[in-house]
């Protein structure tokens, strides 16, 4: 696990906790992103917020979700990514609870190599680490 200091570890679990108690989307994005997914085909075409949130939940619970910090204009997002229902979903939102994305990643191991993408361990040593 990569090493962090307390305060940001801590920071790292509390915005998990937050989203694990209510996702928060940026001002209209959340029936946008919604809409995007189901045209891909990540989710379908009969999905609700609801069935979307609860992919989300379900990779926010997962103790063996990979926990990754991505910088993006000199700001860190918390990454987490797991598979749910066989497909690989990445979950990304802010240090302080707001949901920036969520969706299928096809190649994994390709997609979190990019640059900016740095592993920090599973949901579990994350959160046992405090």
């Amino acid at each position: 696990m990569k090493e962090l200091s307390p305060s940001e570890r801590s920071q790292i679990v509390e915005a998990i906790k937050a989203m694990g108690e209510g996702i928060r989307w940026k001002a209209d994005s959340a029936e946008r992103h919604l809409q995007k997914r189901i045209a891909r085909g990540h989710l379908p075409t009969t999905a609700t917020m609801e069935d979307y949130e609860h992919v989300i939940h379900s990779v926010l619970q997962d103790k063996s979700a990979q926990v990754f910090r991505y910088w993006y204009n000199r700001k860190p997002y918390l990454t987490l990514v797991t598979a749910v229902q066989s497909k690989q979903w990445l979950v990304m939102f802010s240090y302080d609870g707001l949901m920036e994305t969520a969706f299928i990643i096809e190649r994994p191991e390709q997609y979190l190599n990019k640059p900016g993408f740095e592993e920090i361990g599973t949901l579990s040593e994350v959160q046992h680490e405090l």
